[in-house]
């Protein structure tokens, strides 16, 4: 940081100030000046962004019709917005606009104090006429009995209506998922309890109803299991990572968000659910890649300023506590402490439980796919590790994250990272993905 210093000047020097009380506040006010301008943030000497960035946002503001809002630089050398605006919706606008400009990277993902109507201030009364239908009659804290009913959803979109690229695998990955899951030797899910929605099927209306199904169905002491591969969209202004659905749309710009299954979507699914036992697993990342061809979604050049062309954004920690919405989340970096034998038992004899989001990789990374293994290499792996551990999702997930970040050098680069990622709001979540042989 820069600190600025006011020497008085000769002609200060020499003036002559009679009264005490005169001088005292003269010097109380040059005092003042001086502690001010020291703790004045100067702007970061490694930001790309510059003066003319802000000129171009602040106009591009202007154009769109938001008038009260604007765009500065932060201490931090990203562009951060000001001002006021109409809505959340509007906020969105002038987030996307800068993320145009100065690319995903250099816009801080803070909202401005000053909105108009809040989005929660709209939904406020529905809140209450809904959480008689709607709370958990369970209570968290405590442990459910064994496992009786299972229930899955499993995504997977590799075509879009829109002209975001395909994905080479997404629908493999969700296909080999479903056959785990209602293989009678593996999974043992009943068919009719799991949805599989690929490519034009797995809209985002498709998937919501899909989701408020499960939720309906679902008791305390069944089994959940979610499991979607998709694009993610890029970061919103709180940083969350979307689920891009078949029909996600991205003109203009702002709507990829509006349109794709969102974090409120999900935590209102969590929130809501009766099972105490959710694994959920998100096969999805945003990159520059994914958007590069989409004419005015990248700022000019195709990428976030400073940034390379693997910029990506996967589940960051953040992220995942507030999608669980637990106080005390388990940021679990170590595998099982026991040996369990390839079962899925805790350590008192009882199936694992609580709620769990698996993420393919970690904020700031991609999700890569292999041609070599025809699948992405995360899902292929995780599902080689529930395999290897009769569906014991703990074991089959720390089996995968060493072999993943392995792959994903070996055939992307020794540069490229791709490190899974986990939160859970319980230590014991070894739960039971699959059959329990006996």
């Amino acid at each position: 940081m820069n600190i600025y210093t006011i020497k008085p000047t000769a002609k200060v020097q020499a003036m002559s100030l009679p009264h005490p009380g005169v001088r005292f506040i003269f010097y109380f006010l040059l005092s003042l000046v001086i502690v001010l301008t020291m703790t004045v943030p100067a702007r970061s000497a490694d930001t790309p962004v510059n003066d003319s960035h802000i000129g171009q946002i602040n106009e591009l503001l202007l154009r769109g019709g938001i008038g009260s809002g604007f765009v500065e630089l932060d201490s931090f050398g990203r562009v951060q917005l000001k001002g006021s605006y109409e809505d959340e919706k509007q906020v969105d606008r002038a987030f996307s606009i800068a993320q145009t400009v100065v690319g995903i990277k250099w816009v801080s993902p803070v909202t401005p104090e000053n909105i108009k109507v809040k989005e929660w201030e709209r939904r406020f009364g529905n809140l209450f006429s809904r959480a008689n239908v709607l709370k958990p009659s369970v209570r968290s804290g405590d442990p459910p009995g064994p496992v009786r009913n299972r229930y899955a959803l499993v995504v997977g979109v590799g075509e879009f209506m829109s002209k975001i690229p395909r994905l080479h695998f997404a629908v493999q990955d969700a296909t080999t998922f479903y056959q785990f899951l209602v293989d009678p030797n593996r999974g043992g899910f009943p068919r009719s309890n799991v949805t599989f929605l690929t490519n034009s099927n797995a809209t985002r209306k498709n998937i919501s109803q899909a989701l408020d199904r499960i939720k309906k169905m679902a008791g305390p002491d069944d089994l959940v299991a979610v499991y979607m591969s998709s694009h993610g969209t890029p970061p919103e202004k709180f940083g969350g990572v979307f689920i891009v659905t078949y029909d996600t749309e991205i003109k203009p710009r702002e709507k990829v968000w509006h349109t794709s299954i969102s974090e409120s979507i999900l935590r209102d699914f969590i929130d809501n659910l009766q099972s105490k036992r959710l694994v959920m697993i998100l096969d999805a990342c945003y990159s520059n890649g994914a958007y590069s061809k989409v004419p005015g979604f990248l700022p000019p050049g195709g990428k976030s300023l400073g940034a390379s062309d693997n910029e990506g954004y996967g589940l960051s920690p953040q992220y995942g506590r507030r999608l669980l919405g637990a106080k005390d989340i388990v940021l679990d970096d170590e595998g099982p402490k026991m040996k369990t034998s390839g079962g899925s038992k805790s350590f008192n004899g009882q199936d694992g439980w609580g709620k769990v989001l698996i993420g393919a990789s970690g904020a700031g990374e991609q999700s890569w796919e292999s041609d070599q293994l025809n699948n992405s290499i995360f899902t292929y792996y995780f599902l080689d590790g529930l395999n290897k551990n009769n569906g014991a999702v703990k074991n089959a997930f720390f089996y995968a994250k060493p072999r993943v970040t392995q792959r994903v050098k070996q055939e992307k680069g020794s540069d490229i990272d791709q490190n899974p990622q986990v939160v859970a709001s319980q230590s014991e979540w070894n739960m039971p993905l699959g059959q329990r042989r006996r």
